[in-house]
């Protein structure tokens, strides 16, 4: 039962990581649905390597890119490179300034409820714009010959990328996507979506390392003073398989969702959120 439970728990986090439904109000939801205290650090720390792995395998092209343009000393890579750093900004700010608040949310799921509402409505509003952002770019390839102009900074800016970042920090909250925030952000401030979905996922590399490794270091710390298990209970081969489950799972749910940006159907996922968190208010969950 509680393998079943590792499965369910890894698929959740998996999809949800990059589909823009909010990977932490799921959590919190299912925890509450399967009746788990606690996932156990290592499972945790298994998940988010797996969903990692998705993201640099897919975009294993840019990311290869960049870092060999870094060596290189390539303006542009060392440009990108900063535009990352500027959108982990926001969000290493509002976890300095209010991490204990925000951590206490995640342990009513009531909140959560809301906050999804709130998310699914904010993606429906993608919906409204998302014909005059198509007829925007249509004339902006027209304008220049349909020819791309550099494409490694792909229309970047400091606003552009410091909305993303914004959109990302917000997603901290229980309930907000980080994925689904961060792209309406950039798609708002005259990103185009391709290059938005790039950006957010790629920009995301590093939030995820930095929030497993404090995840791991508070973890290992409360483990030591209550001298508990890191593990939660799990054997060996079940955090593996975990892993495993995450990896694929995350890989598919992002092609999913680049297909989908691509359709300009983003706002779908708004629908969902909002009747998952209406549903979830409305039985007490």
């Amino acid at each position: 039962m509680e393998t079943l439970k590792l499965i369910v728990l890894a698929l959740v986090q998996a999809l949800t990581e990059f589909l823009p439904v909010s990977s932490s109000g799921h959590l919190v939801l299912a925890k509450e649905l399967l009746d788990i205290e606690s996932k156990g650090v290592l499972l945790e720390l298994l998940l988010h390597a797996g969903t990692l792995g998705s993201v640099c395998v897919y975009y294993r092209k840019r990311l290869w890119k960049l870092v060999s343009g870094l060596f290189r000393l390539e303006r542009t890579s060392w440009r990108y490179a900063l535009y990352m750093l500027l959108s982990m900004v926001p969000a290493g700010l509002l976890y300095v300034c209010g991490g204990d608040r925000v951590s206490e949310i995640y342990e009513t799921s009531g909140v959560v409820c809301w906050l999804l509402v709130a998310n699914g409505l904010f993606l429906l509003s993608t919906g409204l714009f998302e014909k005059r952002w198509r007829r925007r770019a249509e004339g902006k390839d027209v304008a220049a010959g349909a020819a791309e102009t550099a494409p490694e900074q792909g229309g970047l800016s400091f606003w552009r990328v410091l909305a993303m970042g914004i959109g990302q920090a917000i997603a901290v909250l229980p309930g907000i996507s980080r994925s689904g925030t961060s792209i309406s952000a950039g798609r708002f401030a005259g990103l185009d979506s391709r290059i938005a979905a790039e950006f957010s996922f790629v920009m995301s590399i590093p939030v995820i390392v930095g929030a497993a490794i404090l995840e791991f270091l508070e973890a290992l710390e409360t483990a030591h003073a209550t001298n508990a298990s890191l593990a939660g209970g799990f054997s060996g081969f079940e955090l593996l398989s975990g892993m495993v489950v995450s990896f694929v799972a995350g890989y598919l749910a992002l092609v999913l969702l680049i297909r989908m940006i691509g359709r300009g159907r983003l706002w779908v996922f708004g629908a969902y959120c909002l009747i998952v968190g209406l549903l979830a208010a409305a039985f007490g969950i």
